[in-house]
């Protein structure tokens, strides 16, 4: 199995992970792209994963079943997933298998499409850190101003009670 887990190729493309499955599909094979993915996913904090499945003429329900719940670990860990490369085989196994789609960003022909449909996920995803960095800060600088306006309402109201008293 660490054999198999050496030779399966993935790689990291303009921030997503890209997984091609190529041959026949089987428990040890099944299991260590499951691995894979999510060791990657976890490690290299990628927002998004292409699973092609050109490379893969049939399919069975079980092992659909196995790539819709890693589908569903990769969205629990953050990552949105794509399946690309679906042809008519596959095709009627997710079915057969009840694939769900509910955490499947998308299908498309490709993997670098899939890749091309994450990119403003990616985009989004580094938007939201900057958007929510820059309202921390703003919070911050908020806080602060209202600490000094409070001092300031209280040296106002302490002077008036200076006038008032005389």
């Amino acid at each position: 199995m660490e054999d198999f887990l050496s030779d399966l190729s993935v790689h990291i493309s303009n921030g997503c992970l890209v997984v091609p499955v190529q041959g026949d599909v089987d428990d040890e094979r099944i299991q260590s792209i499951q691995k894979k993915i999510l060791d990657n996913v976890n490690k290299q904090n990628v927002k998004g994963v292409v699973i092609d499945l050109s490379g893969v003429r049939m399919l069975e329900p079980y092992y659909a079943g196995i790539i819709d719940k890693t589908a569903k670990m990769i969205n629990l860990l953050g990552a949105k997933t794509i399946i690309s490369g679906i042809n008519p085989g596959v095709a009627i196994s997710l079915l057969d298998s009840n694939f769900e789609f509910e955490e499947i960003f998308g299908t498309v022909r490709t993997f670098e499409e899939g890749v091309e449909k994450l990119l403003p996920v990616i985009a989004d995803n580094e938007g939201i850190e900057k958007i929510e960095i820059e309202e921390a800060e703003e919070s911050v600088g908020l806080e602060e101003k209202s600490e000094t306006e409070q001092e300031c309402d209280q040296e106002e109201s302490d002077e008036e009670e200076v006038l008032k008293s005389d």
